[in-house]
């Protein structure tokens, strides 16, 4: 399987691990995207603007205002005193984020000031109310919208006086999501076939001097909310509006930069002259214990009339965020896409694979933690990106096992390969260790055991290589299985012969004697009568065995290494191996195997023999058992 099919299979998979988590995990996924939210619109706030928002003026019922006039609510004399200043100002729009729904004795100078004034009031449409309230009347509605269809249905209210009626009205009632935060508005409420704008929308049509009527239209294309509202009377405008006829409210204005002043300062006539003319003002209040806060993702405790001046102030410059119609999908789409490179990176990386992956996919992550910021701040879209992040996370991941798992597969096959040509110890040691030029040896003592198959050179010149290759083969084989029953490593192939080892508490053991006999009875039964030829010598074997100190090591560059077994111990083994057929006895014992074995096997001397190499005679044995 090529590494393109092989990392696509592993991007399918992590595909559908995705998809499961995102199904099974969407409520903590939703609840991670609506914190990411909260900190992309921190991030974004005060971003675009970069000066005060003068166009809007929050007029505050603040302390200061209740500890100078009294507590709230006051009486609405002194409402219609702060209209009657603020209109002094040169306001150009009064907008109240006060409810004014009892009869009271003032009620008759408020509704003449409110009538003198361009005014919108507020008015709240309750939503899954437990109580049903209705005080005052409601105003504003409008039947053309088809509300039952697209907006939320209000079952309580809380409207003004019918004798504060004034030229329009707006709701003021948010949508708080699960975790107690302001994050939408609803457009539009409906209440028995009747819609009812937002406070800030209402404003948008009373300040612009036209009719409040707004129509409904479905969005159009991949990049476009859900559905839009426009006024028939102002073209350039629309609002748009999620499946459920919320507004996501807008913050792109940091708090330090929505100007206000207290209503002690209006009614006493401190403003600064000119610093209200033509401003649209919003009357609300944040002194504590009115109860008028709200949680928003810029704070943990904001003024409601705060929410209604950042969305006035973004309907007036047409810059509402808006979710996409189609935003699930697109998530899928930008996943796939990041994936798609976090594949071809996988493809394409070959040294530094896991780096580069994790590198790639911590990349691939930040892009799309960064994606909804840039979009928001560019496009007034908001995406959110957990199944990116998810997608790209599970791919690089479920990438990383997977080549792990082959690395070790090719490591394993490496290593079996290695230690059918090695001993097991060099080859493991070589699929471990990076190659080097060093000298790499070591000294150790161990029982040498060399064993020649007598008479194969003249087979092999009288065979096909077919015939000879199979006798060698038969022979390794045979030696193979023998040498590692009884505890010994071949550590060299050397044409017919073998050169095997024990070492360690092994020298003591006897086992290699017994592979020695093993071989030689096996030898004997392997080229019998099947492999008689009777124009060639018999197939015989010889084993010589030395006891001593050897020198094991690899040696040469890193280009070009080789692993060998030096010393007296395998010289006098060869030696030894060589006087086998002219002593008859296939197996014969140095004087040194003697001293390690003597109280343990019967040995037999053959005399002392003058070894090629040897400073002085050797005295050699075979065991009296054979």
């Amino acid at each position: 399987m090529s590494k393109y099919v092989r990392h696509a299979w592993a991007v399918v998979v992590a595909g559908c691990i995705t998809f499961f988590i995102a199904v099974l995990a969407s409520g903590a996924i939703r609840s991670l995207e609506l914190t990411a939210y909260d900190k992309v619109w921190r991030l974004v706030s005060g971003s675009v603007h970069r000066q005060s928002e003068r166009r809007i003026i929050v007029v505050d019922i603040d302390e200061m205002s209740i500890e100078h006039f009294g507590s709230w609510p006051w009486p609405r004399s002194r409402i219609a005193e702060l209209i009657e200043k603020l209109d002094e100002s040169g306001v150009a729009l009064q907008v109240y984020d006060v409810v004014f729904p009892g009869e009271k004795p003032e009620n008759a100078s408020l509704s003449n000031a409110l009538a003198k004034v361009p005014s919108v009031m507020a008015q709240i449409l309750a939503l899954d109310s437990d109580e049903r309230i209705f005080r005052g009347r409601l105003q504003n509605g409008y039947s053309d919208l088809k509300c039952h269809n697209h907006f939320a249905e209000a079952n309580a209210y809380i409207a003004n006086h019918p004798t504060l009626v004034g030229a329009t009205a707006g709701h003021i009632t948010p949508k708080i999501s699960f975790d107690g935060i302001v994050r939408k508005m609803p457009a539009v409420i409906s209440f028995k076939g009747l819609g009812y704008p937002a406070l800030a929308v209402s404003a948008i049509a009373q300040g612009g001097a036209v009719s409040g009527e707004l129509s409904y239209q479905l969005g159009q294309g991949f990049l476009s909310p859900f559905a839009q509202l426009q006024y028939r009377n102002l073209p350039g405008l629309s609002i748009p509006v999620d499946e459920q006829g919320d507004i996501l409210l807008p913050w792109w204005l940091s708090r330090d930069e929505l100007l206000s002043v207290s209503a002690k300062e209006v009614l006493e006539g401190a403003v600064p002259e000119h610093f209200l003319k033509n401003a649209w003002v919003i009357v609300g209040s944040t002194a504590f214990g009115i109860g008028d806060a709200v949680p928003t993702p810029l704070a943990g405790v904001v003024s409601g009339v705060e929410v209604h001046a950042q969305l006035m102030a973004a309907l007036l410059d047409q810059n509402i965020p808006y979710a996409l119609r189609h935003g699930d999908l697109l998530q899928w789409v930008v996943g796939v896409f990041f994936v798609f490179l976090l594949w071809v990176g996988a493809c394409y990386f070959n040294r530094g694979f896991v780096l580069g992956i994790l590198s790639l996919s911590i990349g691939l992550i930040a892009a799309s933690l960064l994606l909804p910021w840039f979009l928001l701040t560019f496009q007034s879209i908001w995406l959110p990106t957990s199944i990116p992040v998810l997608f790209v996370f599970v791919s690089g991941v479920v990438i990383l096992v997977q080549q792990y798992y082959f690395d070790r597969r090719e490591i394993q096959l490496l290593y079996r390969n290695l230690s059918s040509y090695l001993p097991e110890h060099v080859a493991m040691q070589i699929a471990k260790v990076e190659p080097s030029s060093k000298l790499q040896a070591r000294h150790e003592q161990a029982l040498v055991v060399y064993a020649d198959l007598r008479n194969f050179s003249i087979w092999c010149n009288r065979l096909s290589a077919d015939e000879s290759a199979a006798i060698l083969h038969g022979f390794y084989s045979l030696a193979d299985r023998i040498v590692r029953e009884n505890g010994g490593v071949i550590e060299e192939y050397v044409g017919d012969s073998i050169l095997a080892v024990w070492n360690g508490e092994k020298v003591n053991s006897l086992s290699a004697l017994k592979a020695a006999q093993d071989l030689v009875s096996g030898c004997n039964e392997f080229f019998g009568d099947e492999t008689y030829q009777a124009d060639l010598p018999p197939l015989g074997l010889g084993v010589g065995i030395d006891y001593g100190d050897v020198l094991v090591g690899s040696f040469g560059s890193e280009r070009r290494r080789a692993y060998t077994l030096l010393g007296v111990a395998v010289s006098r083994s060869i030696r030894i191996q060589e006087m086998t057929e002219e002593l008859a006895h296939p197996v014969i014992l140095s004087d040194t195997v003697h001293e390690l074995w003597a109280s343990s096997v019967v040995m037999r001397s053959l005399g002392g023999f003058w070894l090629m190499g040897a400073q002085e005679t050797v005295e050699l044995f075979y065991p009296d058992s054979e």
